[in-house]
């Protein structure tokens, strides 16, 4: 009884020390890891992150260090005789699985990281996607939110919004708004246009530099339609579209000129042989 013992303790005594030294270097395995994963994250954000925006750089951090939980597992596991390399075909069998369960999914991630270093628009960006007008909210690995104009939250693949032509309102300072302007044929065109020039020149919503632009642009069925061009600055734009409508019309009744209503010429053919 007392040899069983004895045996047991030995035996018990030499797993605690193989388990207590394999845990040892686990431990130093771990802190060297997190040591490392601290200098190449900042170096990598110093490097190639300069030019990502905030979300970016996030995403990027991330990537970085799931790449170093997954190293750090597999040098943890092979100190305790876990085989990685077994399991790495394992993981790499079930990759494949998943991949053809989920291609949508993988689409939507590559989509999102292509977006993320092409940066086709940052979030707080005004755009418009496939059509879907809004405030970007954030960009994630599979999908874009927004809120539209209307309060109203829209999330779009990733994939969907790659695929689509993305209009981004924010991207410049300066931005160009326009309208259509319909005078009378018996107006004067040059002297409405010096009207409208004078009207934009006074107002300091709309910039000197780019110049406005009038001209003539078509005859209309009821009026000759001038088209007037002006620069303001992106933050004015609402402010800007107002003052444009509503001081275009009312310099041209100041100064006499008409803004005619839709006019139509009706002619009466009367036949003189059945009236007779």
């Amino acid at each position: 009884m007392v040899q069983v013992f004895n045996t047991f303790w030995q035996e018990l005594q030499r797993f605690g020390v193989h388990w207590g030294f394999n845990i040892f270097k686990a431990l130093l395995i771990y802190f060297f890891l997190r040591y490392l994963y601290a200098f190449v994250k900042r170096f990598i954000l110093q490097k190639i992150g300069e030019g990502l925006s905030e979300h970016g750089r996030v995403l990027l951090g991330k990537a970085v260090k799931y790449g170093f939980v997954v190293v750090g597992g597999l040098w943890i596991l092979g100190v305790f005789g876990v085989n990685p390399g077994g399991l790495v075909a394992a993981l790499g069998l079930f990759s494949v699985a998943v991949g053809f369960a989920a291609q949508t999914s993988v689409s939507n991630l590559i989509a999102g990281f292509f977006l993320i270093f092409e940066r086709p628009f940052s979030i707080g960006d005004a755009v418009d996607i496939g059509g879907n007008t809004g405030i970007v909210l954030s960009i994630g690995l599979l999908s874009t939110k927004m809120r539209t104009y209307d309060n109203i939250l829209i999330r779009i693949p990733n994939e969907t919004v790659l695929k689509s032509t993305i209009k981004t309102f924010t991207a410049f300072d300066i931005r160009r708004i326009d309208t259509m302007v319909g005078i009378s044929y018996a107006a004067d065109i040059e002297k409405a246009k010096e009207v409208i020039r004078n009207f934009l020149n006074q107002e300091p919503v709309f910039l000197a530099e780019p110049q406005p632009i009038i001209f003539a642009e078509e005859l209309g069925d009821s009026s000759v339609n001038l088209k007037v061009l002006v620069w303001i600055r992106r933050t004015d734009y609402l402010k800007a579209k107002e003052t444009l409508v509503q001081g275009i019309k009312k310099a041209l009744d100041e100064a006499g000129i008409e803004i005619p209503f839709p006019q139509r010429v009706i002619h009466i053919v009367r036949d003189e042989e059945n009236a007779s």
